[in-house]
């Protein structure tokens, strides 16, 4: 977005906000019959509070109503891929491959389970990573350049809200699933003449990813995905009922436009 263009919106906006509310712009828009739409926020205490949606001349009943699925649901998205995603990648490489590297030769075979289980969690943090990675690079580097978006980026970024949710679930079913086994390899490692190759936040990580499996089995509710053995079917079981829960979202989100008043 050009500086001029987010003066004149940021003034528009700020006409309609509160005095205790802070306003945003979206840098990308949704063009409508060529004319180009920005969605803004009104914020409080970092909690949005209401929407608007924005041209630089004088807003339509009909386009607004086209242009704020596509800007909305890409913005929420977009939004919980980072904020997800960004806690996922400060995970330390080392966490995983220092334990990994250590031999369980000869142990009992509820540690060779463990080391396994804890192989599995390592390759699915790596598949997380390079798809926050590769959306993170598409986004700063495609989406935020060109800005005007498209029917294919919001099918991408729900393509990868939707694997950010199935790598989410894949990691806590292994560690429920495989929970003593993961702590057998950890006490044999910390029992081992190889722990103190481990410094004290790699120690503390193995020991501690399988506290509070109450925690994790809730965590694991919350995402609401319909299960199924076969991890491609899971998916797009769940990518299907994703969008058709985006889509009651959405509209209930409507009541939360503050500018332009939509007809009821």
């Amino acid at each position: 977005m050009h500086d001029q263009t987010t003066k004149l919106l940021m003034k528009k906006v700020k006409k309609h906000k509160k005095w205790t509310e802070g306003v945003f712009v979206n840098p990308v828009y949704w063009e409508v019959d060529g004319t180009p739409y920005y969605m803004a926020g009104f914020t409080k205490n970092n909690e949005s509070v209401a929407t608007a949606y924005l041209t630089l001349g004088e807003e339509k009943y009909e386009e607004v109503l086209e242009a704020q699925p596509n800007l909305a649901l890409f913005a929420d998205l977009s939004n919980n891929i980072f904020n997800i995603g960004m806690d996922w990648l400060k995970i330390p490489v080392s966490y995983y491959t220092k334990p990994l590297s250590i031999p369980v030769k000869g142990a009992d075979p509820k540690v060779h389970r463990g080391s396994e289980a804890f192989a599995q969690l390592w390759d699915n943090q790596q598949k997380f990573n390079a798809l926050v990675k590769g959306y993170k690079d598409y986004f700063d580097n495609d989406v935020l350049i060109r800005k005007q978006l498209s029917e294919a980026d919001v099918i991408k970024t729900q393509e990868t809200a939707n694997m950010v949710n199935m790598y989410q679930y894949r990691t806590l079913r292994i560690l429920l699933d495989h929970n003593d086994d993961i702590k057998s390899f950890a006490a044999y490692l910390e029992n081992s003449d190889h722990w103190s190759t481990l410094n004290g936040e790699d120690q503390k990580f193995i020991k501690g990813i399988t506290d509070n499996a109450k925690k994790m089995r809730a965590n694991l509710a919350g995402l609401e995905l319909i299960e199924n053995e076969d991890f491609a079917q899971m998916t797009q079981l769940n990518y299907d009922l994703m969008i058709e829960k985006n889509k009651k979202i959405i509209e209930g989100q409507r009541q939360y436009i503050r500018y332009p008043k939509l007809s009821t």
